[in-house]
């Protein structure tokens, strides 16, 4: 059974943001940037938090921020790098930019990880997997490392080589929670529907 010292935090936050035009980590809800906001839910439910992203752009956030090993190349070589810098047996990876994710939520994902026998813990909307709000086992480093050295991208199409389990639509119903908990924003529009859901002000450095 997986304790929290068996738990390691990662958040992605090395986006490039680019139809947004500026870096969504640095956004703001309620005068804090969502990069720090992900921490924070994070941090009850883990060992520490490390920043996965370019060090000199996050590293006055105070925390510890490890570096991409596969530059550019997309959200699974941001997990791989979380997985070989990790020395825990699981690891919860979020993305920065999930300004409704509630700590309600990182408690169902843990409660599942501590009893669980798979390789990672994915929750599934009816939009699709969510994997860049999930646990993965250590034991999913050589699969990762291995798809991405044969320039195979794609995290969700890997979940056929690991034991998965999922957390259902149903699961996050009983839970009191929505699907609304995953919603991201890539454009200027998104951030402001979801900072109207959000009943809090948003603004940018």
């Amino acid at each position: 059974m997986a304790s929290r010292e068996d738990i390691q935090g990662f958040v992605l936050a090395g986006g490039k943001s680019s139809r947004m035009g500026q870096d969504k980590a640095r956004l703001k809800i309620e005068g804090k940037p969502l990069v720090l906001r992900t921490t924070e839910l994070l941090r009850p439910f883990v060992r520490a938090v490390t920043l996965l992203g370019p060090p000199e752009r996050y590293g006055d956030f105070g925390l510890p921020v490890v570096a991409d090993r596969w530059p550019d190349q997309g959200p699974l070589a941001a997990v791989c790098s979380g997985l070989v810098h990790t020395t825990a047996e699981w690891n919860i990876f979020l993305a920065c930019d999930l300004p409704l994710l509630s700590g309600r939520f990182i408690q169902l994902l843990v409660e599942r990880i501590r009893t669980s026998q798979a390789d990672a813990v994915v929750p599934r909307t009816e939009a699709g997997w969510q994997p860049l709000c999930a646990a993965y086992h250590s034991r999913c480093r050589p699969v990762f490392v291995r798809a991405l050295e044969e320039n195979r991208r794609s995290l969700n199409r890997l979940f056929d080589e690991i034991r998965m389990e999922t957390i259902t639509p149903d699961e996050m119903t009983v839970a009191g929670l929505r699907s609304v908990e995953f919603a991201n924003m890539n454009t200027p529009e998104d951030w402001a529907r979801i900072a109207d859901l959000s009943k809090g002000s948003a603004t940018s450095d």
